[in-house]
């Protein structure tokens, strides 16, 4: 048998990141994983080769406000220009039933996309020794909702901090309906 001498893999990888400039890495491997194409160690394996041989950048942007759960910059994916190149010459290698299923893929999960990159929690210690948790959701135009609470224990600030990333609109719901209540 003979090898692709571009493996599938790393066309695929190429193809989503050039289809969604700046996706985080976890999102880059969501979409390769939901192709069914190949495993999370292909993509690991895949992914690195290409940031290596410079077809992709892989890297936290300067001034990244959005972090991770573990309150690390997300890393982004880019292609360079090198690898706008190679995917324009190989892209058509790539089965038209994994691309179309890969626009749909993007179509469905735009808004997801956008949502984890509009909300950020960050968390500081205090000059009293208490943490504080500062949470955010922006908009294109400005900081559409942000709050800041002071926890005791750091333990409990990363708590708070993760459940905004994870479930930001529906505490945003609760602290609105609330706020807008009325005593009748």
């Amino acid at each position: 048998m003979q090898e692709n001498p571009f493996p599938l893999h790393k066309l695929i990888l190429l193809h989503i990141a050039g289809h969604t400039p700046g996706i985080r890495r976890s999102g880059l491997c969501d979409a390769a994983l939901s192709t069914l194409s190949m495993d999370y160690f292909d993509v690991a394996q895949a992914l690195d080769e290409l940031a290596e041989v410079k077809l992709i950048q892989v890297a936290a942007r300067k001034g990244e406000a959005v972090l991770d759960a573990h309150d690390r910059a997300v890393e982004r994916c880019d292609l360079t220009a090198k690898g706008e190149e190679v995917l324009s010459a190989l892209e058509s290698q790539i089965p038209v039933t994994i691309r179309r299923y890969l626009a749909d893929y993007f179509d469905k999960t735009a808004l997801d996309r956008r949502i984890l990159d509009t909300v950020t929690a960050t968390v500081e210690p205090t000059a009293t020794g208490q943490y504080r948790v500062l949470l955010k959701q922006h908009n294109e135009q400005d900081e559409g909702f942000s709050l800041s609470c002071t926890f005791p224990t750091e333990k409990m600030a990363k708590k708070a901090a993760a459940t905004w990333r994870e479930s930001s609109a529906k505490v945003l719901q609760a602290i609105v309906k609330t706020l807008l209540e009325s005593e009748d």
